[in-house]
């Protein structure tokens, strides 16, 4: 359970409330029990967002390919919610995520952190759509090294999308990592 508990810790207030969260989700082994999905929600949410961070050690600086295994991230973790099995509408259920777990100060940051050429803020509906054209241009076109977040010194100004953006990639990973944290936390609670 360290594992689990190391990774989620950081989203909660303290290493108890992590700790509650992994402990309650780890002790369903029936998988016949509703809540059991959830389980399969925070193991996934965890892989995945383990490979992002992972993933630069292959191809240092490039954050479309960290992007990428967000983005995928969130698609599951909404595909899963929304108890959808079947192939396809990537897109949708990457808006569903954004729209539907991203909540109160975490949607502000992001709806205050993607702007256009012309300083005109993008909604969290544009933000998801910006960034699913990029995670399209890594697996459609192979191009996983135009877009990059804030550096931890300025914005950054993109051109594929057209978009300036304000907060660094370890940022906006902590803001889908709480909004997982929404959904396991609101799948078939208790």
């Amino acid at each position: 359970m360290e594992k689990w508990i190391a990774f989620y810790e950081q989203s909660f207030p303290n290493r108890e409330a992590a700790t509650s969260f992994v402990e309650e989700l780890e002790g369903i082994t029936d998988r016949a029990i509703p809540r059991h999905r959830a389980k399969i929600m925070m193991h996934q949410a965890q892989r995945l967002i383990s490979l992002a961070d992972d993933i630069i050690q292959v191809r240092e600086g490039r954050e479309s390919l960290q992007l990428l295994f967000v983005l995928v991230c969130a698609e599951n973790i909404a595909k899963l919610f929304h108890n959808f099995d079947d192939e396809g509408q990537s897109r949708a259920f990457v808006r569903r995520f954004f729209s539907e777990f991203i909540v109160g100060n975490d949607r502000n940051v992001l709806e205050s952190s993607f702007f256009t050429h012309d300083a005109i803020p993008l909604n969290l509906q544009a933000v998801a759509d910006c960034l699913f054209s990029v995670r399209c241009d890594v697996v459609h076109e192979g191009q996983y090294w135009g877009f990059h977040f804030h550096d931890g010194e300025m914005p950054m100004l993109n051109t594929d999308p057209d978009v300036t953006v304000h907060i660094t990639f370890a940022e906006f990973r902590a803001i889908v990592v709480r909004g997982c944290v929404q959904a396991v936390q609101a799948y078939a609670a208790p």
